[in-house]
């Protein structure tokens, strides 16, 4: 058995280590995330060690390791930060043996050595599953309530009660994106349920998350949908946002062209706006448009004066073409038929 001289009695190394692993730190303040971390981090090395131990009669992996990473995934604590925690204590746990063993006693060096990498070893891999199968049913989670918000949001009810029910933050403006994803070379003539497509709306879905953030909402199929950006004030679009750039870099990382049209507003609006941004989309596939970022024509508030008739299909740069007269209505159809690339 492995074991030292502790004063006048005899202590294993292993009971040794474990005492010295489980300790509060000083100064940690209660919900303090570094004191907590080191503080459970290093009393599941402490039961990592001692279920290893020659002494165990069982190397069933301590509940706390797996349960205190699920419980960091719901937080949102980086796996980075969990995994350096175990590897500062497994660093003071090997400075505690060198301190602790005599130079001349190798056997004990080795036995303690391997001990640690042991309980290294065990901890890394069960809270390493742990948290990545917690951090995928968060995700799952948050998608789901984020693909019910966007349909309640697109439908014009029950937003409310949904945000209140998902935590959801609703901004009192978005841009509203509609997508067409066009065919990837790998995917065969079967449709949406090959892999392949699947694959490519998971490099889609991920590459939007990047610039647009994580209040970006959206409702895609491989064929394409819709996405809401939200914007903090209705007179100028504020990063994150959709531009020509973010579009070109999703489509680099989808492997496939898009086309999308987007047009901004009062959140109340959404289905209205939507209905307007798709129905542009099916023009601009219809008539050829090639791959890009076209804007919808600025869409006029409840109860403004309509009479120069804004068309559901008009992709213009004039942010309100009822400004400067009726006469614009034939000159904006005229742009429009003579547009043959994004703006």
């Amino acid at each position: 058995m492995v074991g030292m001289k502790a004063g006048s009695g005899i202590k294993t190394l292993e009971s040794r280590l474990v005492d010295h692993l489980a300790y509060r730190p000083r100064g940690a303040a209660p919900g303090d995330l570094t004191g907590d971390l080191t503080r459970v981090t290093r009393n599941c090395l402490a039961a990592a060690v001692r279920t290893l131990g020659p002494r165990s009669s069982s190397v069933r992996q301590p509940d706390e390791i797996a349960g205190s990473a699920v419980r960091w995934a719901r937080e949102g604590v980086a796996l980075e930060t969990v995994l350096g925690a175990y590897h500062d204590g497994i660093r003071s746990g090997l400075e505690f043996l060198a301190a602790e063993v005599g130079h001349d006693d190798a056997e004990q060096v080795v036995a303690g050595t391997r001990l640690i990498v042991q309980a290294l070893e065990m901890v890394t891999v069960a809270a390493s599953a742990a948290y990545v199968e917690e951090h995928r049913l968060v995700a799952k989670e948050h998608q789901t309530a984020a693909q019910t918000l966007v349909s309640a949001l697109l439908g014009g009810h029950g937003v409310a009660q949904l945000a209140r029910q998902t935590g959801i933050t609703i901004a009192p403006v978005y841009q509203v994106v509609a997508v067409s994803i066009p065919r990837h070379p790998d995917e065969p003539r079967s449709g949406s349920a090959d892999p392949a497509a699947r694959r490519k709306l998971r490099r889609v879905q991920a590459a939007l998350a990047d610039p647009l953030g994580s209040r970006a909402l959206s409702l895609l199929s491989t064929d394409g949908g819709t996405v809401l950006v939200p914007i903090e004030t209705a007179s100028a679009l504020t990063l994150p946002a959709m531009t020509a750039e973010v579009l070109e870099l999703v489509s680099a990382v989808a492997e496939v062209p898009l086309i999308a049209t987007v047009v901004s507003g009062r959140t109340e609006r959404i289905p209205e706006l939507a209905a307007r941004a798709h129905e542009l989309l099916d023009r601009v596939r219809a008539d050829g448009r090639p791959p890009g970022l076209y804007p919808v024509a600025a869409v006029a508030e409840p109860g403004a004066d309509d009479e120069c008739g804004l068309g559901a299909g008009m992709t213009v740069t004039d942010p309100d073409p009822c400004s400067t007269g009726c006469d614009s209505r034939q000159r904006l159809g005229n742009r429009l038929s003579r547009r043959s690339s994004p703006t």
